[in-house]
């Protein structure tokens, strides 16, 4: 089971992280803001994720451009990481 999202990528002086990483794609551009559904979804997503996996703390929470920045850009400079990150905290204390 491997997801297929980054490609040549590292994190935290790890390489491959196809090999340990779930990927969650959004529609979008690096010109474009996202909508409120997208990040509803996006945050019900990572509630869950963290209930099942509850190793992965904020700081593990990234996008592709912080894993492969020479080929990806996305989420990109429109992408909301505070909202996210705060959301998924109420949550956790909630």
């Amino acid at each position: 089971m491997r997801a297929w999202h980054c490609g040549e990528s590292s994190f935290n002086g790890r390489t491959r992280c196809n090999d340990f990483s779930i990927g969650i794609e959004l529609e979008g551009c690096d010109d474009i803001g996202f909508t409120e559904k997208q990040y509803t979804v996006l945050n019900h997503v990572l509630v869950e994720l963290v209930g099942a996996y509850p190793n992965v703390s904020d700081e593990r929470i990234v996008g592709h451009q912080d894993i492969a920045p020479r080929r990806k850009t996305d989420p990109g400079p429109h992408f909301d990481w505070d909202r996210t990150r705060n959301a998924l905290n109420v949550r956790r204390l909630g």
